[in-house]
């Protein structure tokens, strides 16, 4: 009977010998790496000494089945692209009518090849059945595209090829669409980008499997067996052939770093790998600049040459699926036509006519939704050095760029299609130096070019109430507002495109964005206001999240640092784009909050700053109210009284659903103590309500037993209530940032907090589980330091450290020991980073003087530095 067997590795041993040519294998490899082979050297290497050992096992252990068997290499294997710890994909095609002889044969086989504990994938079928599955299954198809015979007479091999060649004629249109799809669908699960910091150099966007897929689907379609033809059939350019191997070369030969590092199969490069493999592949830091920098630059070069082939080629099969959409060509003017929907150009001297169509077509593109051609793609790309100084600096290029911002559609879309061919970075040549710019932490999930074009698109989503409804729907309105929105999505181009150069990259960026705004032929002013919000592009978040600003002397010193309602209506949409496109889960609720109370408070203050305390007042009267129609009459009562003994700047922080819980609370308990919890899953938070009587070390207890159920706090608030007692609010997450939703667990952990509020006081050290320190946490500086505007009535002190597990308990005892009130915490995650920010006062209520600082600051840097640095 045929046998068809998954992948399977055993545990090792026996089959010593081929176990230690094995061995001595990657051995050769490694010393072939470290003596500098390319890519392509080392997986063809690693696949002759594959295919030497599987032929010599073969005619050890399979007797007579030699004669009848066919054995063929699929997959990488079958293609000659083998990493040292890649599977080994075999087809074993046997005769219609086969013995248990052969069965047997290939069990023998493949248990020694389980013995040395190798993954190998394998089927045993006829060429009808290999046939039949072909059509079943599209992987085994992808399979019999890239069949190699490793080891037999070949005659079963070669009737399989002959159906093989009959299959693809009828099935190539159904194929391609398939991989198409396919591609896709890989794509989306990596965010839709080559560009992620930790990206996977197997399945990824911009990855080896990017390169396969273009060779499968032209395969199949052309029936070609190199893609050597693609280029005489005009379907790709010399250039981009030698992109796309040059690519994968470097690719391969990461890969083959990683499998050794690891001594085991890996494809995804994260940041202890990076490094490694800065390391190995000889770079060195440099004054101002990472090794690692430097490789992951490399990089994102090659994957975005990946991305960018693969990108035309995909449009290219689309193109070839559905010719009747593309074959009507009409004259649109300036020497572009229209393809369907897509635009292209009337000829191959459209952009050496007049260069400046290089900025136009992305303009008429914009127009009805519309996307360029594969052609004009492939031409803009090609083309772009004719984009030269003199004209890129002229009035007329000024008025295609500003007419690409101002479009009421595709402004994002249009940013990324010339970023992708190069004519974003030859029009702003300062961006062309942070495309491909790593950033080598946790918090930034994106390169720097990839971030900045998607806080644009975030920018552009408020315009059309998309997702930054669902951010804030406060920056919505107010971008609304802006006659000018272009001014912003100008001053997020240049946030960071300072990155990466010695120096503050925010004061190097204004200066950067200032003569790119007088470039364009804005008035002085206005580009004195992109200037500014470049400059102060991280101000507003770092005031929020670090900052009491419940503080009327905060808010006024912010406000001063503003100084109008223009450059604080921009200041908060910037801001909100910038934070949202940092990464897929870096926007929350919480930030959203914080950054509305201090736009609210500002506005007040700007506008009118007598009258503040009236408008508040009013703004507090008006959430009461909502939050009593809200609730059932009969509850109305014991919620009013609930509020008034609330502070305002509680009311305020909290919206009315997050206000109920916290105020039922307080209900439930009378003038006792009290604990609930509030679950909000759409915001993958939960957050824990500590009603109590206030005594010393509450906070750091409370941090403590957190900590001691190995949960996550992300923000926490005191607000001292008007009957003497405490309410502590507490957002807590898993430590993978999940909502902590299992009943048992909150149950748990209610009961433990009930528990220590009632006992009687003795607060111990918090037990922390020393935690695993990766390379990224070495980077982080250890410092604290007092905030001396971020609170007129508490001593604000700062502390930055690297982020693990009972590290906000652990400063809070400090605290504690040294004798001082922990009146709130802000707590800022960024990646591997913390910055907390404690509000303390003396036992006698008053502000910390300046020795008390400074001995306290010591304390902390001491309590926050990683075990081996301490």
């Amino acid at each position: 009977m045929p046998m068809i067997q998954s992948t399977h590795a055993a545990p090792a041993s026996g089959s010593a010998g081929p176990g230690r040519r094995l061995v001595a294998l990657r051995h050769e490899i490694a010393m072939l790496m470290d003596q500098g082979a390319g890519g392509a050297v080392l997986v063809q290497q690693m696949c002759r000494g594959v295919d030497a050992l599987l032929t010599g096992l073969w005619d050890q252990l399979a007797g007579d089945a030699t004669d009848r068997v066919d054995v063929a290499a699929v997959g990488g294997y079958g293609r000659g692209e083998l990493c040292p710890h890649s599977d080994w994909d075999l087809w074993f095609i046997v005769p219609d009518h086969h013995s248990a002889e052969i069965n047997a044969a290939i069990e023998r086989f493949m248990y020694a090849l389980w013995d040395m504990n190798v993954h190998v994938g394998h089927a045993v079928r006829t060429v009808g059945e290999s046939v039949r599955h072909m059509g079943e299954d599209w992987e085994s198809a992808t399979a019999a595209l890239e069949i190699r015979l490793l080891h037999g007479k070949g005659y079963l091999f070669a009737e399989l090829q002959r159906q093989g060649t009959r299959f693809f004629t009828r099935r190539k249109k159904a194929f391609v669409q398939a991989k198409l799809a396919e591609m896709k669908a890989r794509h989306e699960r990596s965010g839709g980008t080559a560009f992620l910091m930790e990206p996977d150099i197997k399945e990824g966007q911009g990855s080896l499997r990017d390169v396969q897929g273009i060779f499968w689907m032209a395969k199949a379609w052309y029936q070609v067996e190199r893609l050597d033809s693609l280029v005489d059939m005009k379907v790709m350019t010399a250039r981009e052939l030698k992109q796309l191997r040059t690519a994968r070369n470097f690719l391969w030969r990461c890969r083959t770093g990683l499998h050794l590092m690891a001594d085991r199969a890996m494809d995804k490069m994260g940041f202890e790998q990076q490094a490694d493999l800065a390391a190995r592949f000889g770079h060195e830091d440099q004054p101002g600049q990472y090794a690692v920098d430097v490789f992951m630059k490399q990089y994102f070069r090659h994957a975005g040459r990946i991305s960018r082939i693969t990108h035309l080629m995909v449009m290219h099969f689309e193109e070839q699926l559905n010719p009747r959409r593309f074959v009507r060509r009409k004259v649109i003017g300036d020497g572009l036509v229209l393809e369907g929907d897509r635009v292209g150009v009337r000829d191959a001297q459209v952009f050496e006519e007049n260069p400046l169509r290089l900025l136009n077509i992305f303009h008429v593109a914009q127009l009805d939704h519309r996307h360029l051609s594969s052609q004009a793609l492939r031409l803009a790309r090609e083309q772009v050095t004719l984009l030269i100084p003199r004209l890129r600096n002229s009035p007329e290029a000024s008025a295609l760029f500003l007419q690409i911002l101002r479009s009421p559609r595709n402004v994002a879309w249009a940013l990324r299609e010339m970023n992708i061919t190069g004519v974003l970075g030859r029009f702003i040549p300062d961006f062309r130096r942070v495309v491909g710019q790593g950033q080598f932490n946790r918090y930034h999930s994106y390169t720097v070019d990839e971030h900045t074009i998607r806080a644009v698109a975030e920018a552009r989503n408020m315009v059309h109430g998309e997702t930054g409804a669902t951010r804030l729907p406060l920056a919505r309105d107010v971008l609304r507002r802006l006659h000018r929105p272009e001014l912003v999505y100008i001053a997020l181009i240049f946030h960071d495109i300072a990155k990466g150069r010695p120096g503050d990259h925010s004061e190097l960026g204004e200066n950067l964005a200032r003569r790119f705004c007088l470039r364009l032929g804005y008035t002085r002013d206005d580009a004195e206001l992109v200037a500014w919000l470049v400059r102060h592009h991280l101000l507003m978040a770092m005031v929020s999240q670090r900052s009491d600003i419940s503080d009327p002397h905060v808010v006024a010193g912010f406000a001063s640092q503003v100084g109008d309602m223009e450059r604080l209506n921009c200041l908060l949409v910037l801001t909100v784009a910038d934070i949202s496109a940092v990464g897929p889960v870096t926007w929350n609720e919480w930030k959203g909050s914080l950054l509305e109370e201090l736009y609210r408070a500002t506005e007040l203050q700007l506008m009118d700053p007598d009258g503040r305390n009236i408008a508040l007042q009013v703004r507090v009267e008006t959430r009461v109210k909502s939050l009593l129609r809200a609730v059932p009459a009969g509850e109305r009562a014991g919620i009013s009284a609930a509020c008034a003994i609330l502070p305002e700047r509680c009311i305020m922080q909290f919206e009315v659903d997050r206000l109920r819980p916290l105020t039922a609370l307080i209900v439930r308990s009378g003038d006792g103590q009290g604990v609930d919890v509030d679950v909000d899953v759409n915001h993958d938070e939960t957050r824990l309500l500590v009603l109590a009587r206030e005594r010393e070390g509450l906070f750091a207890g409370l941090t403590g037993e957190i900590a001691s159920g190995f949960i996550n706090v992300a923000s926490a608030h005191a607000y001292d209530l008007s009957d003497g007692r405490v309410l502590d609010v507490f957002r807590i997450q898993t430590p993978e940032g999940r909502a902590l939703t299992i009943p048992s667990d909150l149950e748990k952990l209610v009961q433990r907090i009930k528990a220590l509020i009632e006992r009687p006081w003795e607060i111990s050290p918090p037990a922390v589980r020393p935690p695993r320190i990766h390379i990224l946490m070495r980077h982080v500086p250890v410092l604290a330091q007092e905030l001396p505007t971020a609170s007129t009535r508490h001593t604000a002190i700062e502390v930055t450290a690297a982020d693990r597990p009972g590290l906000l308990a652990q400063l809070a005892y400090a605290i504690y020991q040294a004798g001082y009130h922990l009146r709130g915490a802000n707590i800022s995650t960024f990646g591997e980073k913390v910055v907390d920010v404690f509000f303390l006062q003396r036992r006698d209520g008053n502000r910390l003087a300046t020795a008390e600082v400074e001995s306290l600051c010591t304390a902390l840097v001491e309590t926050a530095r990683l075990a081996r640095d301490a």
